[in-house]
């Protein structure tokens, strides 16, 4: 390719984009082959966002068809019937929406549009840290390395399910426009920063407490280290972005309080959130999908516990951090300060001499759970982190107050932003280990985390691993600096052949899963088949052209991958259903599973439930059922005098009267 076209830095954006558009359909064929029909990865949570984009663009396409009170109905999904409010129990997910909205118009197919933004997110989040790396580095070459990094960091494996979790591709937007912003002084990159900023906010409740703290550090640092942080003027464009996100997110952020009161809906049980917590051998466990790495390096592998961040990647990452120390030791060097008196060096090497001791008996506690250290007369062994983290912290600040060299060293090379980004990834992966730290299973200390648990918003969020994803980008982007590092145009061109084809081989997931049927403890499994648009099946075709009030129950009741189903064609039926999925559940959801789920025993306690849910419907899901039980619904409602009013299959839809 001629040098002219990969110096123009929008078609080095253009190629780089387009790169990587073909890279994520390679990494997740056959998803392009089923892209109308087969659902990325599994049946689980997929389904229940398809009801979300549905259910939300649905109320967006009649307001722009001319019902201006559709928007009235937004928030309150036709899911957990009669709870209001209920898109509000989980992401409500508006930018993938936005962005799915002209493919629903245009074919009211929401496994389509769905695998289009799965897909979406792998080339924005590579476009994204591209642009930024490339600004910060000067290099393309590394830039694109880096959006190799983060679009296919096998963390993301992981997530594959949770569209909300692998749509943290505004993140690094948000740096570049930021950066930018600092290096042009271009209001349309601050702009365009603080639009990603809310972008990401809406389409992650999760990055909205993790990432935007970050935003914020960022800002700072890179206004210290221009010595910009006492100049009133550069701080009012910052204060005005920061009010413009504030209020542009507000509005979503309200449901979710009204949810909130006067009901346990949006409060996480401490003990869920240590469930999912990382423990410190997360960084060794990878997900189970990962062809190279599965059963070759074990870790400790538990709910929401896969932060293996790739070895290439992480390789790079440390050559990044070791180079950008190199230049930040050169500044020092070449910095003109006043020797310090004797005493003074004294002082600090002593101060360095115990931050060495504390921070290598810190990484030994953190990798083993225990350390051995020699006492008078025996040896004493060492369990618990907590008073050593507190003495490092204070040797730390102490150190940095007497040494002027360090203090400089910090600041990092002019224009660098490496430094900002390892000390980030060393925060955020200390935050991925919840309120305790815990070592392959054994409680070694309080985690950082446990700070932020009982704060508004934070006590909504069940799990702390997922700052996983930010030490994911932290180090795409460090691993960027690392290939930059590589001073001689030919041998970067190489390490970034070879580095590009490790990080996709180690992310590699073989063939890819489309249309996973999830397991259903006394169930058969659900359907494989999912259909779309004028393509339902004909009992919802039924209920959805009904003139008359509808409100739907469906069994098997209760049970999870039986209920993603019914809510899935929920969103096409439009009716109320009194089955639901979501990341809450209120009250009356438990109650009514409860009851139903005794159903053989006690009949009639059952039926007292079907008729408080003011259930006009009920379909029942014969084929879900072992043949021991499978007309046991059936004649359970005809016994009660219900109505079969259709039947497809072995569906069959009863009326109750």
């Amino acid at each position: 390719m001629r040098a002219g076209l990969l110096d123009n830095p929008r078609r080095q954006a253009v190629l780089a984009a387009a790169s990587y558009l073909v890279l994520s359909v390679i990494m997740t064929w056959p998803l392009a082959r089923v892209i109308n029909s087969e659902i990325a990865w599994d049946m689980g949570d997929p389904l229940f966002n398809s009801w979300v984009l549905l259910w939300t663009g649905g109320q967006v396409l009649s307001f722009l068809s001319g019902d201006f009170s559709a928007l009235n109905s937004f928030w309150h999904g036709n899911i957990f019937y009669p709870e209001r409010l209920t898109v509000a129990y989980s992401e409500h997910l508006v930018p993938q929406m936005l962005q799915a909205l002209p493919v629903l118009a245009a074919t009211d197919n929401v496994v389509l549009a769905y695998n289009l933004l799965f897909l979406s997110t792998f080339v924005l989040s590579g476009l994204g840290t591209f642009l930024f790396v490339r600004e910060v580095t000067g290099s393309p070459v590394a830039g694109f390395v880096a959006g190799l990094a983060f679009a296919f960091a096998p963390y993301r494996v992981s997530q594959y399910s949770h569209l909300q979790v692998v749509s943290a591709q505004w993140m690094p937007f948000v740096l570049y426009g930021f950066r930018r912003y600092f290096d042009t002084g271009r209001r349309r990159a601050l702009v365009g920063g603080t639009a990603a900023l809310v972008l990401q906010n809406l389409s992650c409740g999760y990055y909205l407490l993790f990432f935007a703290p970050f935003v914020g550090l960022y800002v700072v640092y890179e206004m210290a280290s221009r010595g910009q942080l006492g100049q009133w003027r550069r701080w009012r464009p910052w204060i005005l972005a920061g009010l413009a996100s504030l209020i542009l997110t507000l509005p979503f952020l309200t449901p979710y309080v009204d949810v909130r009161r006067g009901t346990d809906v949006g409060v996480r049980d401490p003990g869920e959130i240590l469930l999912f917590s990382a423990d410190t051998h997360a960084v060794i466990t990878p997900a189970p999908a990962l062809t190279v790495w599965s059963g070759r390096l074990e870790g400790f592998p538990r709910a929401e516990g896969e932060g293996f961040p790739g070895v290439v990647i992480g390789l790079l990452a440390l050559l990044g951090m070791a180079i950008a120390a190199v230049r930040a030791a050169r500044n020092t060097r070449a910095a003109s300060l006043s020797p310090l008196p004797a005493w003074r060096q004294a002082l600090v090497g002593a101060l360095a001499v115990l931050v060495a001791v504390h921070l290598m008996a810190g990484v030994a506690l953190l990798a083993t759970g225990a350390i051995t250290l020699p006492s008078l007369d025996s040896w004493i062994m060492i369990r618990r982190a907590d008073a050593g983290v507190w003495r490092a912290l204070i040797l730390v600040a102490l150190l940095v107050m007497a040494s002027p060299g360090l203090r400089r060293w910090l600041a990092g090379a002019p224009g660098s932003v490496a430094g900002f980004l390892a000390v980030s990834t060393v925060v955020a992966l200390s935050l991925t280990w919840g309120p305790e730290i815990r070592v392959a299973g054994q409680l070694v200390g309080t985690g950082p985390y446990a700070w932020l648990a009982n704060l508004p918003g934070y006590d909504g969020v069940r799990v702390p691993a997922r700052f996983f994803m930010l030490v994911a980008l932290f180090l795409a982007c460090l691993a960027g600096y690392g290939v930059a590092g590589v001073r001689n145009r030919t041998v970067r061109a190489v390490v970034c052949a070879v580095a590009g084809a490790l990080i996709l081989a180690e992310s590699s997931t073989g063939t890819f899963a489309t249309n996973v049927r999830l397991a259903a403890e006394g169930y058969l499994p659900t359907p494989r088949e999912l259909s779309t648009g004028r393509d339902i099946p004909p009992t919802y075709k039924f209920l959805r052209d009904d003139p008359n009030p509808v409100v739907l129950l469906e069994f098997p009741f209760g049970v999870h991958a039986f209920d993603l189903q019914s809510v899935f064609y929920a969103g096409y039926h439009k009716r109320p259903l009194v089955n639901g999925f979501s990341g809450f559940f209120p009250e009356s959801q438990r109650l009514r599973r409860e009851v139903f789920d005794n159903l053989h025993t006690n009949p009639d306690a059952a039926w007292r439930a079907l008729v408080a849910s003011r259930a006009t419907h009920v379909l029942v899901h014969e084929g879900a059922y072992p043949m021991s039980r499978r007309e046991m619904v059936a004649d359970w409602l005809r016994d009660r005098g219900a109505v079969e009013i259709m039947t497809d299959g072995t569906n069959k839809l009863f009326r109750v009267e």
